[in-house]
């Protein structure tokens, strides 16, 4: 659960079986996503304001498990005070152990705001950056200045912009561009030949843009919380909802 949108996916035996993007708490469309389907247990994580009902909604469907930043994960997390750690930054560094271990892997979740994680090849995830991301900074433009109009940047963003709204616009893409590559160009000096994973709303976008042999994987975030609630499942942990199969 997003500040905008909530993201669902539906797993079985054989992997991943559908996928949707749902509005925020609604828990009528989480029934037509399921489609009748009965899962045997769900898994969350929230990063927007809390909502009890909308939680009490999924308990009652199947055993629950509430990811949060210290909940216990199959790798080592070397960050400092993990109840600060976000609950999706916890997820995507759980899908690069998922689906890239032993390796040395990167985590960029393009959304509200932009976070770059890392995972080094012990399956250690050593924290990250968090900077604005494209709403954001687009808000941020309008809001603080007493001329600036809101834009929202296009499919196809020219740089240097010929007016003011492509002066924004390109500033606000290019910008995102220039620093994400300027990050993998940073992690990688440290870090040497990872794999980076683009995710998130604008993450295709920007995967495109780099064209650097980049992976884009909208569902990184779901994968890593389904890799979380397999290893509670089988090794269990202080989160689980009572009747736990």
């Amino acid at each position: 659960m997003g500040n905008t949108r909530t993201k669902a996916a539906l797993f079985g035996s054989g992997g991943l079986l559908r996928h949707a993007i749902l509005p925020p708490r609604d828990g009528r469309a989480l029934d037509g996503f399921l489609a009748g389907a009965a899962p045997a247990a769900i898994v969350m994580a929230s990063v927007a304001a809390p909502d009890e009902a909308f939680q009490n909604d999924l308990a009652r469907q199947a055993p629950l498990l509430e990811v949060r930043g210290e909940t216990p994960v199959p790798f080592n997390v070397a960050v400092d005070r993990r109840s600060t750690l976000g609950a999706d930054r916890l997820a995507n560094a759980a899908g690069l152990h998922a689906l890239f271990p032993g390796r040395r892997a990167l985590a960029i979740d393009a959304g509200t705001c932009i976070t770059y994680d890392v995972m080094d090849e012990h399956g250690t995830f050593l924290g990250g950056v968090i900077s604005p991301g494209m709403s954001m900074r687009a808000r941020a433009m309008h809001t603080y200045s007493a001329r600036l109009p809101l834009v929202e940047p296009g499919a196809s963003v020219p740089s240097p912009g010929r007016d003011t709204v492509g002066a924004l616009a390109a500033g606000i893409v290019h910008g995102i561009r220039l620093e994400m590559a300027g990050m993998i160009a940073d992690l990688t000096h440290e870090h040497p030949d990872p794999v980076v994973v683009l995710t998130g709303g604008d993450g295709l976008r920007f995967a495109r843009a780099l064209k650097s042999g980049i992976f884009a994987d909208p569902l990184l975030t779901l994968r890593g919380l389904h890799a979380i609630l397999l290893h509670h499942r089988v090794g269990g942990g202080p989160f689980l909802a009572p009747g736990w199969g």
